[in-house]
């Protein structure tokens, strides 16, 4: 070997590449075999530079399932109560929204109604729990 040649420097061998090949072929496989999707991009969709295909992680029916959940109807004096607990941890109003998962705007109007002390603007993290 040459003195000025480094071994970290050649190219991946054919049988590297045949090995990666494989791998990654029954890696697709298991998640296909799971329940996993591949959705085809059209050349047009994507970056010049970017691949041909995308892999979602999340199985289809999940997916659906979630954007057609819709938000449970919580009574008033029990959205007071939790909003009142949330501010009372040092949320902000749109935290506890998200985290009640109820509409920001019937939040605000129910801690206006109620004076509820919440923080104003962003809080890094919200509260701890």
């Amino acid at each position: 070997m040459l003195s000025h040649h480094t071994p970290e420097q050649d190219l991946p061998s054919h049988t590297d590449r045949e090995r990666d090949r494989q791998r990654l072929d029954a890696a697709l496989n298991d998640f296909l075999a799971k329940g996993g999707q591949v959705v085809e991009v059209k050349p047009t969709e994507r970056a010049a530079s970017g691949p041909s295909f995308v892999i979602s992680a999340q199985r289809e029916e999940l997916r659906q399932l979630a954007e057609a959940k819709p938000a449970t109807e919580v009574p008033d004096e029990d959205l007071v109560r939790l909003l009142r607990a949330r501010a009372l941890l040092g949320d902000t109003l749109r935290t506890a929204s998200k985290r009640l998962q109820q509409p920001l705007e019937r939040c605000h109007a129910l801690a206006r109604a109620h004076r509820l002390p919440f923080k104003v603007g962003y809080v890094k993290g919200g509260s701890r729990t």
